[in-house]
């Protein structure tokens, strides 16, 4: 497997921690228990930026050369898919952090709406994780030549992790700290 995808598969892995502190938050949520928005919009705020910024890019990156390759054709609605992924779970992750930093700002919104919103995003980014590391890794993975994994590694720039390697304390102070706190769990 090339650098980049042990990359997006580590930044996988890091998302799917991220999606679990998400679940038991909103359990918490659910039980009426306290819940912590500012952990939870720090946590959305850190998905957004990463994603947007850094990951799909590099998945943008690579799926449109592999796709390109006579052997992919046949994928080519997979590609559509995920590309479509990418634009809707930032979308859903915004709303999500909107509806979040509503409801710290004094809206009224009820607890099963906050939940459900919360439910969805976590569920649909889980899916498009397993379909990236299920179908379209391997898929890439043997559709590119070497030649092309270092093309690519030469083309693109996959910007450092603010969260777990490049800690960014000034913007994701409580993320990185609650996840210090929890690294056995």
């Amino acid at each position: 497997m090339s650098q980049l995808l042990e990359k997006l598969h580590r930044d996988h892995i890091n998302l799917a921690r991220l999606l679990d502190l998400l679940s038991a938050e909103l359990d918490a949520l659910a039980a009426g228990h306290e819940s912590n928005f500012d952990l939870k919009i720090e946590m959305l705020d850190y998905i957004e930026h990463y994603a947007e910024q850094s990951h799909h890019p590099t998945e943008d990156q690579i799926n449109a050369v592999a796709f390109k390759k006579k052997s992919m054709q046949p994928h080519a609605a997979l590609y559509e898919r995920v590309c479509r992924e990418h634009v809707s779970l930032l979308g859903l992750a915004s709303r999500f952090r909107t509806t979040l930093e509503g409801a710290m700002q004094g809206e009224v919104l009820l607890r099963d709406e906050v939940e459900t919103q919360g439910r969805e995003f976590v569920a649909l980014q889980r899916q498009h994780i397993d379909l990236e590391e299920e179908e379209v890794f391997p898929l890439v993975d043997e559709a590119l030549s070497e030649k092309d994994w270092q093309k690519l590694e030469a083309e693109i720039t996959h910007g450092e992790d603010p969260v777990f390697h490049r800690e960014d304390y000034n913007r994701f102070r409580s993320l990185i700290d609650y996840l210090k706190a929890h690294e056995d769990e």
